[in-house]
């Protein structure tokens, strides 16, 4: 495993936010969301920029939290 796996560094993760009611994305170990959309669709979009610019690894929950899928 890469260093920067093992830090948390290139890992970014899509969920929704119940109160806000956006889809957001986090790099872990973030205080601050990297981005915020109104619909999923939008933000998978986001996501595969975001993990091919910084070659990172993606991981996807469905709109109740549950895991969906990991890239």
């Amino acid at each position: 495993m890469a260093k920067e796996e093992k830090q948390g560094l290139g890992l970014y993760r899509l969920s929704f936010d119940k109160e806000a009611k956006e889809w957001v994305i986090y790099r872990d170990r973030s205080e601050r969301a990297s981005g915020r959309f109104a619909t999923k669709a939008e933000a998978e979009k986001r996501l595969k920029e975001l993990s091919k610019n910084q070659d990172a690894k993606t991981i996807v929950h469905k709109k109740d939290g549950k895991f969906q899928k990991k890239r």
